[in-house]
């Protein structure tokens, strides 16, 4: 049996605490690249993979990026590491001074950081895998359009855009969910107006190994 690919996911705070809480079980990822809009889509090969037809010539999109059913991935989330931690000590020793802002209640932004993340905490990308504290075991992997997402699969993305009066798998959960997407998403022109192809992957919690 072949060892599980590990690959790094940068999550947002608020995915980090529903994957806490135990409410996210699926993330979804943009294709990367997009077929072209005169593009016609050809469908899905036996690898999983989206092909679609350009200029009279078939092309094969690249695979999940983030791996497949078995393979793990360890989640970036903004932290922060205690000075008397800083450069001294070793990693087993070390993660036990980090701080993750998913567990704190912030405030005022500080420094260069983004609004609402304490200036001492340092920005998801910037994290060592030591310091990591979730791993996510993939067990499924799927191509789908953005705007397919099914009122089972919504729940399973985590709710991170819910308001109270919100009704799980109603209209409003649809629409909260779409401008949650395309907060995250839309610099990058994979909004959801645009009803990109995306990665779906299904994931458990998994303790660190």
């Amino acid at each position: 049996m072949s060892e599980p690919e590990w690959t790094p996911k940068t999550l947002t705070t608020d995915c980090v605490r529903a994957i806490l809480a135990g409410r996210k079980t699926q993330l979804r990822q943009a294709l990367d690249p997009q077929p072209p809009e005169a593009a016609s889509i050809a469908g899905i090969d036996l690898e999983g993979r989206l092909t679609w037809t350009e200029d009279d010539r078939t092309v094969r999109g690249d695979p999940c990026p983030l791996g497949q059913p078995g393979d793990r991935l360890w989640v970036r989330e903004p932290w922060a590491l205690a000075p008397e931690a800083e450069g001294r000590l070793e990693p087993d020793v070390a993660r036990r001074h980090v701080r993750y802002l998913a567990d704190e209640e912030v405030g005022p932004s500080g420094g260069g950081n983004a609004p609402g993340v304490p200036s001492e905490f340092r920005p998801a990308r910037e994290m060592p895998r030591w310091a990591s504290r979730l791993t996510l075991e993939i067990t499924g992997v799927r191509l789908e359009q953005l705007q397919a997402i099914s009122p089972e699969d919504l729940e399973a993305e985590g709710g991170m855009w819910r308001e109270e009066t919100c009704d799980p798998g109603s209209d409003a959960d649809r629409k909260g969910f779409a401008r949650w997407w395309s907060q995250v998403n839309a610099a990058r022109g994979n909004a959801w107006e645009a009803n990109p192809w995306v990665w779906v992957v299904e994931f458990l919690r998994v303790d660190r190994e």
